[in-house]
């Protein structure tokens, strides 16, 4: 008979973003049978409603929602309806209930929000994570703190973050497994194009927010050092997050600052269709980000058959295949990886770019198939 897992997270996050699209992965496997000897029990969560009322959100957040998943676990629990407790995502590890009538887990995306830090590179001071927090989340770090101790087990999305783990929270059993993809789903002949307008240059893809530790800033001084028989045949293409945040400006302010006209700002609310489209026709994802969870930018990438420009910092690099990445803070390296993508694109006629078969099967070893049974092997060793 399957055991039943109780997944757990507060606000109802979507797809779209990074914490959402691993909760909701895990949901659909669980429910359509994928992880062997594994049942949902159901999902613990709330409709994330657009308030201006400060004192309702954090009411919702610290006190109704622990009490809902309290009940709700013993409950099932009574009833013999759930085995396991797994609290998708460490930003909600308060939600871990004192006294857990059965073991409870929590997956570990990252810990730089709860442990920030500022990182030198070059001449420039990164921030990971916020430094400086207000009262309010001082005191809902506190609480997620509290809650990781609380738990059983943290399974770490990569080895930087287990290492991150073990560091912090030395009293908690925690193991690495790295999220999964369908990687089926970003295969080349899986998907359509949509009709998009895309300049007769080498186009070059940047997904990711204007996040300080995406370092678009940095990426903007190295498109604008290229030289003219190179800059003169890119033409970048962004998706994410570009207004100004953290003391940055917006990455329009940015572009137009360095005096860029070889960009393209496509905004955060894209189709799946129309970033494939991206994906399948530019020639290369640029990824110089300092700092990531799981990175899956890079990964969704390669399973498309798309070759990467990536930063060598954690937790994304220990996704790319070996010697694939770059000194994150090397400019030069940069301007010569990016001639490199260049060259080749005017090497080729036509310029269109044939999918890599090498990166495709590469993406394979973080496919869904392997996830789902490291996954039930994992929740197997916690209850036995």
């Amino acid at each position: 008979m399957a055991k039943r897992v109780l997944l757990v997270r507060g606000g109802s996050l979507g797809r779209n973003t990074g914490l959402g699209a691993a909760h909701h992965n895990l949901v659909d496997l669980l429910e359509n049978g994928k992880i062997e000897g594994w049942e949902l029990a159901g999902v613990c969560e709330y409709p994330l409603e657009k308030t201006k009322n400060p004192i309702s959100r954090i009411w919702q957040r610290w006190s109704a929602h622990p009490r809902r998943i309290a009940k709700e676990i013993n409950r099932l629990v009574r009833n013999s309806q759930c085995d396991l407790v797994h609290i998708t995502d460490q930003e909600q590890a308060h939600l871990m209930p004192q006294n857990c009538p059965v073991p409870g887990v929590i997956t570990i995306h990252d810990l730089f929000h709860l442990f920030p830090a500022r990182l030198q590179f070059s001449d420039e001071v990164i921030a990971v994570g916020d430094t400086k927090p207000g009262i309010v989340r001082r005191r809902d770090l506190h609480k997620l703190k509290a809650g990781i101790n609380r738990a059983n087990h943290l399974l770490c999305n990569s080895k930087h973050t287990l290492d991150a783990a073990m560091q912090h929270f030395p009293n908690v059993a925690s193991r690495p497994l790295p999220l999964g993809i369908d990687s089926a789903k970003y295969h080349p002949d899986n998907n359509q194009l949509i009709q998009l307008e895309l300049p007769d240059k080498c186009n070059l893809l940047v997904v990711g927010s204007n996040d300080p530790r995406k370092r678009m800033k940095f990426l903007c001084k190295v498109i604008a050092g290229l030289p003219d028989d190179i800059s003169s045949q890119i033409h970048i293409h962004h998706v994410g997050n570009s207004s100004a945040n953290s003391g940055l400006p917006a990455i329009s302010e940015m572009i137009k600052h360095h005096g860029l006209d070889n960009w393209t700002i496509h905004g955060s609310s894209v189709s799946d269709e129309y970033l494939m489209t991206l994906r399948l026709r530019c020639e290369a994802l640029l990824f110089p980000s300092v700092s990531e969870g799981f990175g899956y930018p890079p990964i969704e990438s390669m399973a498309a058959g798309m070759p990467v420009v990536c930063a060598n910092l954690p937790s994304h690099n220990e996704l790319m295949p070996d010697g694939a990445c770059i000194p994150a803070d090397d400019a030069d390296a940069w301007s010569l990886a990016i001639r490199s993508v260049v060259e080749d694109y005017q090497s080729r006629k036509p310029h269109q770019r044939e999918p890599q078969l090498n990166l495709i099967e590469h993406a394979k070893n973080y496919d869904n198939t392997v996830f789902c049974h490291k996954v039930g092997e994992y929740y197997s060793s916690i209850i036995t």
